[in-house]
């Protein structure tokens, strides 16, 4: 199945691209503003404007499947008119222009699934909601009308359109999680307004495994409503959050005060929307994540650690039997680290690396000459090894390497957990400095790689 994606990075299309990858979907093409975005990902890039009804020659011909997560976002900024336009169009005309693109196509997609909000319900207090409510009123739910319409009313034979209406999407690396932490871990935070309103939301594994529910064809329903099964008033969901972080939220903020900071675009924060997944549920989709409790104690697994994490994807057009061995070999770290670092093997206890063996390692850090050991603690041929650091600079440093077989090469995932010294105090004053220096190694990694298996 070739898939295309729209909004391919942003904050639900990362996940996604992450979880399609790992999982076997891996024949994507995307839609982008600009052609010369990077992607970790081996994927096939086309170009589009829908601003100007531009889109490249042949970007939907051979594709199999729609999945239009693209639109300009609703909660950066306060709503002038040009933003309201911008929101607006920015769903509409790129939804318009797939669909007129997909009328010309000789091959055209046979499926079409679109992302749409909850708020096309409007402000709904207490009331259950299912996909068989009736609609409200209001910027968004008008917004959300226009895009489900031509989502849903193309009139294109041959053609299945799908449309998930999202909730809140609970993700630490964006999205209203990410700009609610900040006052929760300092303590300042509270209800919003009276703490009345419902707030439905999803972990954002959840959402992505029901577009990919819908992507198999195992949901026959026009209309979904993407959100957990247990909404929670907005009281309930401060006070889970400040229990999961371990904070007091006794600040609450009063609905005016939200209103003169957001204007119109407080009615996101205040307006109430108690809605349900039922059709999801009658039609067999299995949440990982129905406890709000549980679900932010997963995002938030590695902080209430104090750890960070660091996650790198790479593609090497070369096959796993070449790839893994060399990764697997401790000494070619030498010729993949900085020169900078200073950095050499040693030498190991076993012959070859295996479960339970330990190297060592010397290395500079900014001229400080340190000692490496790190053992394998877990080593399956061809698909990962997992190394941790027994004594080095790191509090805390736990490294897995996996390894994805692809039909013309090979993913590489690294997946590092790490704790700066001094606990909270290192964290704070050299956290991002560490931050920035991985992000600086990692990245001479890639390109090295690239350079030795091009020449291979």
């Amino acid at each position: 199945m070739k898939v295309l994606i729209t909004g391919a990075s942003g904050l639900v299309g990362q996940q996604m691209m992450e979880n399609f990858f790992e999982s076997g979907i891996t024949d994507i093409r995307v839609l982008t503003r600009n052609k010369h975005q990077e992607f970790s990902f081996p994927v096939e890039i086309y170009s589009w404007d829908p601003s100007t009804s531009y889109i490249e020659k042949g970007a939907l011909e051979g594709v199999d499947a729609v999945i239009h997560l693209a639109g300009e976002s609703v909660a950066e900024g306060r709503w002038t008119r040009k933003k309201k336009n911008r929101i607006l169009d920015s769903r509409v005309n790129s939804t318009r222009l797939l669909m007129e693109t997909i009328r010309t196509c000789s091959q055209a997609p046979t499926k079409f699934i679109s992302a749409s909000a909850i708020g096309i319900y409007g402000d709904c207090g207490d009331e259950l909601l299912d996909t068989k409510s009736k609609l409200g009123d209001g910027f968004l739910a008008d917004v959300c009308k226009q895009w489900e319409e031509l989502v849903l009313n193309h009139n294109i034979e041959g053609l299945n359109s799908q449309a998930i209406r999202v909730g809140i999407v609970l993700s630490k690396n964006g999205g209203a999680l990410k700009k609610m932490l900040p006052p929760f871990k300092m303590g300042v935070a509270g209800n919003l307004g009276n703490g009345k309103q419902y707030m439905s939301w999803i972990h954002i594994e959840d959402l992505v495994e029901q577009f990919k529910f819908l992507l198999e064809g195992k949901g026959g329903q026009k209309v979904y409503n993407g959100v957990s099964p247990v909404p929670v008033s907005n009281a309930s969901f401060t006070k889970i959050l400040g229990k999961v972080i371990r904070r007091p939220t006794l600040f609450p903020i009063p609905g005016f005060a939200l209103k003169l900071i957001f204007g119109e675009m407080s009615q996101i924060l205040l307006n109430s929307q108690r809605v349900v997944p039922n059709e999801f549920l009658k039609d067999g989709f299995k949440f990982k994540y129905d406890n709000l409790e549980k679900a932010l104690e997963d995002i938030l697994k590695h902080d209430l650690k104090g750890e960070r994490v660091l996650k790198v994807y790479q593609y090497i057009n070369k096959p796993l039997e070449k790839v893994f061995p060399f990764f697997s070999n401790e000494n070619n770290l030498e010729q993949i680290t900085p020169d900078y670092l200073n950095f050499s093997v040693l030498g190991k206890n076993t012959p070859i690396l295996s479960k339970g063996t330990e190297i060592d390692y010397k290395l500079r850090v900014h001229g400080i000459p340190l000692k490496w050991k790190s053992r394998i603690n877990e080593f399956i041929d061809n698909e990962t090894f997992i190394d941790e650091q027994l004594k080095g600079p790191y509090t805390k440093w736990v490294h897995t390497h996996n390894f994805f077989e692809l039909p013309n090469g090979t993913l590489i995932k690294d997946h590092v957990v790490y704790k700066v010294p001094l606990g909270f105090l290192g964290d704070l004053f050299g956290g991002s400095f560490v931050k920035n220096d991985l992000n600086k190694i990692f990245g001479h990694r890639k390109k090295v790689i690239t350079k030795i298996f091009n020449e291979v």
